[in-house]
């Protein structure tokens, strides 16, 4: 399953850098790793096109990767200044707020 998720956040990540060639036909693998994405990341995708959905998918990586390196930094600058217990919360926190196994692994691993 890592391995997936790996392969379809690059997927993304390279959609969003126009790394993928514009008007080219989903593949079926390509489909599995967005819809992979969107469950991670809790977009619906009921009555959607794959092509909206990719859209879709791509901001909500966008939002949580900024909340995501947000929340990073805060823990390293509240653990800085007010110590550990402080810093914990800013990760119990965010593991609240984000749906994404993903990304709170980021702050799990800290």
């Amino acid at each position: 399953m890592r391995q997936d998720m790996k392969a379809a956040y690059t997927l993304i990540s390279d959609y969003k850098a126009g790394k993928l060639e514009q008007g080219s036909e989903i593949t079926p693998e390509q489909q599995r790793l967005i819809r992979l994405l969107a469950k991670d990341l809790e977009v619906q995708e009921e009555s959607c096109s794959i092509e909206a959905l990719v859209s879709l998918v791509a901001r909500a990586d966008s939002h949580w990767n900024r909340q995501t390196m947000s929340a990073v930094d805060q823990f390293y600058t509240v653990r800085g200044s007010e110590g550990a217990d402080k810093a914990e919360a800013v990760r119990i926190d965010f593991l609240g707020r984000c749906p994404s196994v993903w990304y709170c692994a980021v702050l799990t691993n800290l």
